[in-house]
């Protein structure tokens, strides 16, 4: 995608349906988690553009993140702890950087409703999820979560405008796991 998120989710956002499965080789997939972490602290203002690009929606502080072309790339934190429908409208893929997340996908929307899932698993740090657009899903993410979340296209802007003291608090948050990660990473530690 650019420099600052690996090569396979490049892959993984040209997907055409969920059956065609790009070949991901597992070396590429994994130990990627602390370069991430410090390619984004590298980039000025922690990667995070002003308080007004940043909004709150589906369960999480997103943050706004220096992308190429048409593709949306934000850091997601966790702003409460509870299931949320994520109405998916474009190709995304979700790089879990701290905490968990769990993901609920849906047949039909009665079994969203009904809270009968159809595929459920949880992620962590480091591990990654591919959704297509119109996937009936929901997800939920640990208190400490946080995310990257990265999509084939910009689509409107769903959610509400942080004031300045959220959005402070959320980059601050954002920099200490950041800083952790990368700082585990230079001392050879692969969490």
């Amino acid at each position: 995608m650019n420099a600052l998120l690996p090569a396979f989710v490049d892959r993984l956002l040209d997907q055409g349906t969920p059956g065609e499965i790009p070949e991901v080789p597992v070396s590429s997939a994994t130990g990627w988690l602390g370069t991430l972490a410090a390619r984004i602290l590298s980039v000025p203002n922690s990667g995070m553009h002003q308080p007004a690009d940043a909004f709150l929606a589906h369960g999480y502080v997103h943050l706004p993140l220096p992308a190429p072309g048409d593709r949306a790339v934000y850091l997601r934190l966790a702003s409460h702890s509870a299931m949320e429908p994520w109405p998916v409208l474009a190709s995304s893929v979700v790089l879990t950087v701290a905490g968990t997340v769990a993901l609920e996908m849906y047949q039909e929307v009665a079994d969203s409703l009904s809270g009968r899932p159809q595929y459920a698993r949880s992620f962590g740090p480091e591990q990654v999820f591919a959704v297509h657009p119109g996937t009936q899903c929901s997800t939920q993410s640990s208190p400490d979560g946080v995310q990257v979340l990265a999509a084939a296209s910009t689509s409107p802007r769903v959610g509400t405008s942080l004031t300045g003291d959220e959005y402070a608090a959320a980059t601050q948050r954002a920099r200490w796991v950041l800083e952790g990660l990368a700082q585990g990473a230079a001392a050879g530690d692969r969490r």
